[in-house]
């Protein structure tokens, strides 16, 4: 996947309003309601029967949901592994019975369309985007709270009503802040949604909901690259070639815990910012700092699934494109080139630069396209070897 492509399969689930309005006007701004309208097929992202695709995935969702109720009467059931799908409707009924909603806690590859679109929000923001799914009966609610990441939730079955505050958006980090407490809702507006409504709420927006109806919704959960995670990406970029930043604080290794020799550890840790602003002056750290922290996101992600059959022979004629998951990072360094790709990389000589970086650019082509000062060897090679990762697939 490019940019390209992440923009407009993001442009489609957002008409109709325009990508650009979207990031100039909302993203981490305020909370949107875009209703259904002619947008809603590209918001089917588990297809015309959610319900039952759901009870199909049995053995994946049944042993890891969660829940949540504004205010419980009865202890809530205990997910367990189920034999069929029957099995899990009964074990979702518990559930709905005694009024709690369910979370499935990780829906992000329910559906190639799904995880299609949670790769191009992880392209175009950043960080990892996953999603949740909620599935509750009417009447259900949830407390009041806020998340730790903006969410853009889409109706799929049912209607539910969002309360959502009128106060500025907190913008929290991911962890949980001490004394962190969520403050009560206070004034707010009542959105009602119905399926193919997409919701969007910037972290740290307080809210609640209620189901008016059966309801199914996901909510796809991602956090935009903020500016404490850019300089921190500045500070590891820094310490690969810094040995004194990976050197025990204070020098003696149990200091910190018996609150011993504090004023060393501030001259050193000021001394090292001093250093960090130092590089973040000259010409393209910032830019590879970036580039690094980029690097180290594509290799923590899930790897791409490879193929499973037999790789026919391969020619100079053979058409090859990107698998519908794939992204691609070029790292060209001094004595190496480091390709990065989910969950994976490639290292593969400098000179081979311009055949690396046509082939993370460019979805479809067939072998013989691949530029560069190279032989049809090679070519032949890097494909390969970027078929049996994952990254390309055999159009």
């Amino acid at each position: 996947m490019i940019l390209a492509q992440a923009r407009d399969l993001l442009a489609q689930v957002l008409h109709p309003l325009s990508y650009e309005q979207f990031f100039q006007e909302v993203v981490s701004r305020r909370p949107l309601l875009l209703p259904a309208d002619t947008a809603l097929p590209a918001r089917q992202l588990l297809g015309d029967d959610p319900k039952s695709l759901l009870l199909s995935h049995f053995a994946e969702y049944a042993a890891t949901l969660t829940c949540h109720i504004r205010q419980a009467q009865v202890p809530a059931p205990k997910p367990r592994a189920v034999p069929d799908a029957a099995a899990f409707a009964a074990l979702l009924n518990e559930y709905h019975a005694n009024d709690y909603t369910v979370r499935f806690p990780d829906v992000t590859n329910a559906t190639p369309a799904l995880a299609q679109l949670n790769r191009a929000l992880t392209l175009l923001f950043g960080n990892p985007a996953s999603t949740v799914l909620f599935w509750s009966l009417t009447g259900a609610e949830a407390p009041v709270h806020d998340d730790e990441v903006d969410v853009i939730a889409i109706q799929l079955v049912g209607t539910k009503r969002w309360f959502i505050s009128d106060e500025p958006p907190k913008l929290p980090n991911k962890w949980k802040a001490l004394g962190a407490s969520v403050p009560p809702l206070g004034a707010h507006r009542v959105y009602d949604v119905k399926p193919g409504d997409l919701l969007y709420l910037p972290r740290g927006t307080t809210h609640t909901v209620q189901s008016t109806g059966e309801s199914l919704h996901i909510s796809i959960g991602f956090v935009p690259v903020t500016i404490r995670e850019a300089i921190s990406s500045a500070l590891d970029y820094m310490a690969d070639f810094e040995k004194p930043l990976r050197a025990n604080l204070t020098g003696r290794a149990d200091a910190l815990s018996h609150g011993q020799m504090l004023d060393v550890a501030g001259a050193q840790m000021r001394a090292g910012l001093e250093r960090l602003l130092q590089l973040c002056q000259q010409p393209g750290f910032v830019e590879a700092a970036l580039a690094h922290r980029q690097a180290r996101m594509l290799l923590e992600l899930a790897k791409l699934p490879k193929p499973t059959a037999a790789m026919p022979p391969l020619s100079r004629d053979t058409k090859v494109q990107h698998s519908p998951l794939a992204i691609g990072q070029v790292n060209l360094l001094a004595h190496i080139l480091d390709f990065r790709f989910p969950g994976d990389q490639l290292l593969v000589h400098p000179a081979v630069a311009e055949s690396m970086e046509f082939v993370r650019q460019t979805p479809q082509f067939a072998v013989k396209d691949i530029p560069g000062p190279i032989g049809d060897d090679v070519r032949l090679v890097l494909v390969e070897k970027l078929l049996h990762s994952g990254f390309l697939q055999l159009s």
